[in-house]
């Protein structure tokens, strides 16, 4: 089995505007890196201060709609390991404080050959 190992480095770090609870939108850059490597992703971002957990987002289009594959991870990594071949796969994530949910973060592209 040949594994194909892809990393795509992406501007940034998770940030957001924290008050009592998460608000405004995520973004990914700095040192967020996306990695494919056989039938997985591994998506990394910076931890964002206030944040007690993340949800990651996986669309198949640019833009959305996106659907929650991943909730209450606390680290900020996530590996997708749902995937197929021949798939291009469009993941956002949020980060989360209580009961609260910021917006999505910037969008990765993942290309799965």
């Amino acid at each position: 089995m040949k594994e194909l190992f892809i990393t795509c480095t992406i501007l940034g770090c998770l940030t957001f505007s924290s008050a009592q609870a998460v608000q405004g939108n995520a973004t990914l850059s700095g040192n967020a890196t996306l990695a494919v490597t056989g039938h997985s992703v591994t998506l990394t971002w910076s931890a964002s201060q206030n944040a007690t957990s993340y949800n990651v987002y996986r669309g198949t289009s640019h833009g959305g709609p996106y659907v929650r594959v991943s909730s209450g991870i606390v680290s900020p990594t996530y590996t997708d390991i749902q995937i197929t071949n021949n798939q291009t796969f469009y993941y956002v994530t949020t980060a989360v404080s209580g009961s609260s949910e910021s917006g999505y973060s910037n969008e990765a592209a993942a290309v799965i050959p």
